[in-house]
C-alpha cells in the first residue's frame, strides 16, 4: 500500500505537502526538553523548516502508559515547563483511545491557564487565544494510550 502511495507522490507537483513521519525541527520547542521518548512516540510535525510555505505548525504524538505516570508520588509527564503566552491563538488537544467511551481521555491532565489550575479527564480541544497565559502542563494518571495535537500560526 506504501508503494502505491509513494508512487502516486512521485508523480503528484503537490507531493511536497504530505508528510509522513516526525521531521526533526531545526530549533525543537521548549517542551521537546521535557518528553521521555520512552512514553512519547512523536507522529508527524509540520512547520515552516518542514514545508517552508506553511503559514501555521502543528505536531501530533501519542502518550503512552509507563511507569511513574501516577500523580500520587510519580514523575508527572510534562508538556511545557514554563508559564508562557504567544501573540498568536494555539490549539491544544487530548483525544483518548477508548472505542467504548471515545469522551473517556485514559489520563488526567493538569493544565494551567490564566493562573487556574485545570483538571481534564475528557478528550478535548482548547483554543488558548492571544496574550492568555498558559502552562505548565502535565500528563498524569496515564491508563490508556492517548494522542495530543499542538497547532497555530507561524509568525513570519
Amino acid at each position: 500500500m506504501k508503494e502505491i502511495l509513494d508512487e502516486q507522490l512521485s508523480k503528484n507537483k503537490n507531493a511536497k505537502y504530505f508528510i509522513f513521519g516526525d521531521k526533526p525541527a531545526q530549533q525543537p520547542p521548549l517542551h521537546d526538553l521535557a518528553l521521555d521518548p520512552q512514553r512519547v512516540l512523536k507522529m508527524v510535525r509540520l512547520g515552516s523548516d518542514v514545508v517552508p510555505e506553511a503559514e501555521f505548525y502543528c505536531e501530533a504524538m501519542w502518550l503512552l502508559p509507563g511507569q511513574n505516570t501516577s500523580h500520587s508520588g510519580g514523575q508527572k509527564l510534562r508538556h511545557g515547563n514554563e508559564s508562557h503566552t504567544h501573540d498568536f491563538g494555539e490549539l491544544i488537544g487530548f483525544f483518548g483511545f477508548n472505542y467504548d467511551d471515545i469522551h473517556n481521555l485514559g489520563a488526567e491532565v493538569e493544565f494551567w491557564i490564566d493562573g487556574k489550575q485545570q483538571i481534564i479527564n475528557e478528550t478535548f480541544v482548547a483554543f488558548i487565544p492571544p496574550g492568555v497565559k498558559h502552562g505548565p502542563l502535565s500528563i498524569r494518571k496515564i491508563v490508556r494510550p492517548l494522542m495530543h495535537l499542538t497547532a497555530g500560526p507561524i509568525k513570519k
